[in-house]
């Protein structure tokens, strides 16, 4: 009886305040998105309600991008219940420095913040997900980032960070995804090339998304038990793979590194974990060899896009089963310059979902001619012979992929012979056709009977006698 009574007084005290803290709510609201000082202008804010997962408990949503907003036009003190700020392509130099307990998502990208301080986000340490990407922050303070024990996602892109602070990322103790890509002079980092990346820097070991393109880096050292999901390397200056690469890894963008083969040496750190691979915009990388891939027996995708030097495909390159990658569904040659591929591959390739040859300088004759029993749109058309460039595949007839009966030096050896033929013809000709014939020279006799007789011009007597 005492428990019904109790549960009574609680709901009935819970009925009567909910109207008044909902009033407090929208006029907090109201004030916060629409102030005085700009209403009827560019920078008032859009403010959406939103019932959020799990149990539809109330969310504000606050969009206050493209405003032109700066840090003096912005009220640090969220509303109630805001679980969205957007202040993405402002004109802010600062990070706010934010008063709420219920914001989860901060969108601060395309500002022109240049440093982040010590204890920034103290007051709003339930964020879970920060976006500081595109600005022009060049230094972040030791402590900036305390407090944030329950981030999640870190986006730090696009800076101009020359140097990461020791244990830096300490505080995060449950960071899933950092992304530190396009801070082009990161290398110039202390150790970040040479030592543990995790240890160095305090990265949690609960991490599954590392994201480091283009900061320049030629090697990095990450712990081989570290559950790493996906890790993005793509526009350094590697010429090889990372050593001890953690063996949960099931994503890795190696593209536009300065890799000149791709071989059994260059995958042996690479485990069988790794599903989709990615060797894109690789401006060196000239052939793939024997066995390349014979360790990654997990893979699902492998891109070669626009590799614009690969020219040479091993027909082994997988090995000589087929069987051991039975997960393989996807295959892009898109703008290489294989101009074949060997049927040693076909029991592989038949297996495919995908195969993209668009933009390769495919030779259409009988070596190539298997490729028309895979019932996928390639894409692929015909740069040789002549006769089919520029012919899709799909539309070239399989009697059309034929190969010479001889050889081609054969074919040039016989046009050297009958060019030395005809040579020999003409001089023949030549030669029938002067005087001299069989080294005889033949004279003729001078006499006085000759038409080439020395002729004597006498004066006329007559002229004389007068």
């Amino acid at each position: 009886m005492i428990c019904r009574q109790v549960c009574f007084t609680i709901s009935v005290s819970i009925l009567l305040l909910c109207p008044k803290a909902e009033v407090i709510d929208e006029n907090e609201i109201e004030r916060f998105c629409y102030p005085e000082q700009h209403k009827n202008t560019r920078k008032s804010c859009e403010c959406s309600n939103d019932n959020a997962p799990p149990w539809g408990i109330r969310a504000i949503n606050i969009d206050c991008s493209y405003k032109n907003l700066k840090n003096a036009d912005f009220s640090e003190v969220l509303p109630l219940y805001v679980n969205l700020l957007d202040l993405s392509w402002n004109a802010m130099d600062l990070v706010p420095t934010l008063a709420s307990d219920s914001l989860r998502i901060l969108n601060a990208m395309h500002n022109n913040i240049s440093t982040i301080s010590n204890k920034k986000f103290v007051k709003a340490a339930n964020l879970r997900k920060l976006y500081l990407s595109w600005n022009s922050i060049q230094s972040i303070e030791l402590n900036a980032f305390d407090e944030l024990v329950h981030l999640q996602v870190l986006d730090l892109s696009h800076n101009n960070l020359h140097t990461l602070g020791l244990q830096l990322f300490r505080s995060l103790l449950v960071l899933e995804t950092l992304n530190l890509s396009w801070n082009r002079h990161l290398n110039q980092t202390e150790a970040i090339q040479e030592q543990d990346f995790y240890r160095t820097f305090g990265v949690n070991f609960k991490i599954r998304v590392l994201r480091l393109q283009a900061c320049s880096l030629t090697d990095l050292v990450l712990p081989e038990k570290a559950p790493l999901v996906e890790l993005d390397l793509r526009h350094n200056k590697l010429e090889k793979i990372p050593s001890n690469l953690p063996s949960t890894l099931a994503k890795l963008d190696i593209s536009e590194n300065l890799f000149q083969t791709f071989s059994p040496a260059i995958t042996a750190n690479l485990s069988a974990t790794i599903s989709e691979l990615y060797v894109e915009d690789m401006p060196r990388l000239q052939s793939v060899e024997e066995n390349a891939f014979y360790p990654l027996t997990g893979l699902k995708k492998i891109s070669f896009q626009n590799s614009r030097r690969l020219n040479k495909f091993s027909g082994h390159a997988f090995g000589a089963e087929a069987s051991r990658f039975p997960e393989l569904r996807t295959l892009i040659f898109r703008g290489t310059s294989v101009g074949s591929l060997n049927a040693t591959l076909a029991p592989l390739f038949t297996k495919l979902a995908e195969l993209d040859l668009n933009g390769m300088p495919l030779v259409c004759d009988c070596e190539l001619v298997w490729i028309k029993e895979i019932k996928l749109d390639t894409k692929g058309r015909c740069f040789n012979p002549s006769r089919l460039r520029g012919e899709s595949m799909i539309n070239v007839e399989n009697s059309d992929f034929s190969c010479a009966h001889w050889p081609h030096w054969v074919a040039g050896l016989f046009i050297f012979a009958l060019i030395l033929l005809c040579a020999a013809g003409i001089y023949a000709i030549v030669m029938c056709l002067r005087p001299n014939r069989g080294g005889v020279t033949l004279r003729r006799k001078v006499g006085s009977g000759s038409p080439y007789a020395r002729v004597t011009i006498e004066p006329n007597r007559q002229e004389n006698y007068y």
